[in-house]
C-alpha cells in the first residue's frame, strides 16, 4: 500500500499512536505504532534531517526557522476516519530512506510482512514530527529524545 493521506494520533486506551492511513483509492488501514518503536523513530527521523552548518546557536536558530516554515506552509489535509472493518496492523518495524532529492521513504512493516509506504518531501517530514510530537505530549510520554529547537516552537 502507497499511503496518500495519514492521521496521526495517540490512543489513550491503547497508548499507542494510531496512524489512519489511505491510499490513492480511500483503501484504509490502520498502523499502530508501540511506545517503544516509536522512540525509535524519532531520532531516525531527525538523523535524516538537513543540518545547517555553523556554531550551535546557528544550527538551532536554522532548524527552528525551517520548523517554523513547514508550520506556515502545512496544508490540511482530509481526516482519514478508521473504520471498523479496515484491517489494523500492529507495526514491527520501520525501514527509512532519503532519497538525494530530499524526500523520505518510511516503509511501516508488520508481522507478517506486509507494509505501508509513506512518501513525504523535507517540510512534510517535519509537519509530521510536529503532529508526532503532539502525539507524545498527550500521552505523556518521554520529550528528552526531541531537540530543544523543536519543543521549544511554540503552536501558534
Amino acid at each position: 500500500m502507497r499511503i496518500k493521506t495519514i492521521t496521526t494520533e495517540y490512543v489513550l486506551d491503547e497508548d499507542r499512536i494510531r496512524l489512519s492511513v489511505a491510499d490513492a483509492n480511500d483503501n484504509k488501514r490502520t498502523l499502530w505504532l508501540t511506545r517503544r518503536l516509536s522512540e525509535r523513530i524519532v531520532p531516525a527521523c531527525l538523523q535524516r534531517l538537513p543540518n545547517a552548518e555553523g556554531s550551535a546557536n546557528e544550527v538551532s536558530s536554522a532548524q527552528v526557522y525551517a520548523q517554523l516554515e513547514a508550520r506556515l506552509y502545512k496544508k490540511t489535509a482530509p481526516t482519514v476516519l478508521p473504520d471498523k472493518d479496515q484491517p489494523e496492523y500492529l507495526i514491527k518495524e520501520v525501514q527509512m530512506n532519503r532519497a538525494d532529492n530530499g524526500a523520505y521513504t518510511m516503509s511501516f512493516k508488520n508481522a507478517q510482512g506486509e507494509s505501508a509506504v509513506l512518501v513525504l518531501s523535507a517540510q512534510e517530514m517535519r509537519q509530521w514530527l510536529e503532529v508526532l510530537k503532539l502525539a507524545f505530549v498527550k500521552g505523556e510520554w518521554r520529550m528528552d529524545i526531541w531537540p530543544a529547537w523543536l519543543t521549544e516552537v511554540r503552536q501558534g
